[in-house]
This record gives structure tokens, sequence and C-alpha cells, in this order.
């Protein structure tokens, strides 16, 4: 998730994105509005008038729950924290961090932000609401201010959920962080205590299943697996950073990678290198020097016939930004590099120069070793 966005504008510094996985939570809230709430609590009005009204509800939804992140990065870009960019997807909204708060008060500060920014929304519509029954609005106009001013008190009351990495999560973290001074302990015991909540929600949507309340229950168990994932997730992610503190790319990376000369014929290629090394990219030189990389998938996407006269040099890529990281990079940094882009074994380039390459398994691998000495 958060992988494959679209940027839709920029405002004070920040991108705004949304995830495909939107469209799937703006369908349903349309549908839900056009098709339950709104006919159920203001009859007798056309289907064409609900359907607008939905829209205008979802439209409003999507813009309360960027003022909510907006609020979140403000705080951040105060304290000195850089802040990726907003990002909408299917359970809501996400300011991406690039790195973790620096004290227990910046992570408060922060966390609680988006709540009560959303609270303050559910206040500022609930009196417009009031205001457009009593100088007799439309029904369609006190409605919509009427949904707008509960959905804001729901996000808020949802986001204070104790399941970490929610803010709710979060605002535990700050505390636990604040009493002992440990963010890692604060980090694992924040997310023992949401695992135990999102195993909770899942067991109250089997329960809506069994009682008939199938959809509402598939929902429950989807938010439960979500923040069960994400609580596990953050503690690693912690972890992946506390053991790579101040560590480079060029530490970690092979400098003498198994490469293929640009000669070689692809089923040279497959006999010598791929059947025989098991990766699936290698980095290809010319003169001794590496200029590019060839890859599984793109050898697979030329006929098996044609592999005993096409060379190497007229599939690979060349060494660009999309496959190459910096020697000077941090290992967190170029995990999450190789995690969004999805390659897992990538170039190193320091000075304009090609030196090695660097694989997401080596890393991993490291990890998980200097974490089992640690425990």
């Amino acid at each position: 998730m958060l992988k494959r966005k679209t940027e839709l504008f920029k405002l004070l510094g920040f991108s705004v994105s949304v995830d495909v996985s939107w469209g799937i939570i703006l369908f349903l809230v349309v549908w839900s509005l056009a098709k339950g709430a709104f006919p159920a609590y203001y009859p007798n009005l056309s289907m064409q008038t609900y359907w607008i009204m939905g829209v205008i509800g979802a439209l409003g939804l999507f813009l309360s729950i960027i003022i909510h992140e907006f609020s979140h990065s403000l705080v951040a870009r105060k304290y000195g924290m850089d802040i990726k960019g907003i990002t909408l997807f299917v359970f809501g909204g996400v300011a991406e961090m690039k790195d973790e708060p620096q004290t227990p008060k910046i992570e408060f500060l922060m966390a609680i932000a988006g709540p009560i920014a959303s609270l303050l929304l559910s206040l500022l519509f609930g009196a417009l609401y009031q205001a457009a029954a009593t100088f007799g609005l439309s029904v369609p106009t006190v409605a919509i201010l009427g949904y707008l001013s509960a959905i804001n008190l729901l996000l808020a009351i949802f986001n204070m959920i104790p399941a970490f990495p929610t803010d709710g999560g979060r605002v535990l973290r700050s505390i636990l962080w604040w009493i002992k001074g440990d963010i890692r302990w604060a980090t694992r015991t924040a997310s023992r205590i949401s695992v135990l909540f999102a195993i909770f929600i899942i067991f109250i949507g089997f329960m809506n299943m069994i009682q008939g309340n199938v959809i509402g229950g598939i929902w429950w168990i989807l938010i439960g697996s979500f923040l069960f994932s994400a609580a596990n997730s953050s503690y690693q992610s912690l972890l992946i950073k506390q053991s790579f503190a101040g560590k480079s790319v060029k530490e970690y990376m092979n400098p003498n990678p198994v490469t293929v000369p640009t000669h070689t014929t692809l089923q040279e290629f497959v006999d010598l290198y791929l059947y025989r090394h098991h990766y699936k990219m290698f980095p290809v030189t010319e003169g001794g020097r590496i200029i590019g990389l060839i890859t599984f998938n793109a050898l697979k996407a030329v006929p098996q016939e044609k592999w005993p006269t096409m060379q190497v040099a007229q599939i690979m890529q060349k060494a660009a930004k999309e496959n190459t990281l910096p020697a000077a990079m941090e290992v967190h940094e170029a995990m999450l590099a190789m995690n969004e882009s999805g390659i897992s074994r990538m170039l190193v380039e320091s000075h304009g120069k090609i030196v090695g390459i660097i694989t997401l398994k080596d890393l991993l691998e490291f990890f998980t070793l200097k974490i089992e000495l640690e425990a």
C-alpha cells in the first residue's frame, strides 16, 4: 500500500497524493450515503439528489481528512521533521514521515494535532448545521452539514483509539516514552497493546458476520487486520532504523558483484549466470566498468528463439536514478527506496561512477542476525 499513488496537488510545501485504494472507500462512501444514510434520515427526495448529496459528502470527507493530515504535517515541520507528503488510501490518510520524532513531547503534539483538527471541524460543521436548519436552508444543505459534523467527530474518536501507529497509538507511545525514556520499549509496548486491540476488533468483525451483518463484519475484520499488520511493521521499522543508524549504503554494498559483459548472448547469460547464481539482477560491464544492469523480467520479455543471437547490451537498462542509490545514502532510506520501487537489488553510485550493488536480502539478513544476537 502507498506504492501506487498519484500526486493531486501541492499546498504549503506538502504534496498531496492519492493511493489507488482510495477509490474503494470513495465509492463506498458515495454509495452508502446515496443509498442508505441520506434516504433514511431525509426521505422523499429524488434519487438524483441523493447521489449528488453523496458525492458532495464524500468530497467533504476527502477535504476533512486532508486538513486532519495537514495538522500533523504542520506541527512536524515546526519541530524540524521532514514530511515526504500526504497520501490518502483505503483506511483514510497518512502523513509520510522520513524520521521518527526526537522527543516524547514532539510526538505527543504531532499526534494530538490531527484529532483536535477533526474535533474543531466537527464543531464548525455542527454550528453551520444548526444555522442552516434555523434559517430554513434546503434539506440537502442541512443533511450534508450534519453528516460532515458527525463524520469528523467519528474521525477524531477513531484516531484516538490506542492502536499504534494511529494517532491514539502515537499518543500512547509518547506517554510510555516519557515515563521510561526508552523509545524502543515504548514502541514495543504500544505495538503489543495495539495487536491485542486489533485482535479484539477482528473478533467483533466475526461476531457481526455470525449475527448476519456480513458487510459490517468484513469492514471490522479489514480494519483489525490493517491495525495488526501496521503495529508489527511499525516496531520492526524502528528496530531497522536503530540497527542501521548512522550507517551508509557504502558500508553494506558488494563492491565486487558477479557482472555480465555487454557482448554476452542471452543464452549464455541464462546458462552461465542466471542458472548458476540464481539472481534476478546482474550488473552489466563494458571495458571492465559497470554501465547498467540486466534483469530476469527483461529476459522473459524476449522470445527464447532469439536468445542465441541477441546480446545483453540490447536489453540491458542503463544506470539511472530509478535503479541506482548513492553510496552516501543512509541504509534505512535505501531500504525504503527499494521497498517503494519494488527493486530489491540496486546499483550503488559514487561521484558519477558505479562502485557496486546493494541487495535488500543482505540487509535483512544482517538485521535479523543483529536482532538475534541482541536478544
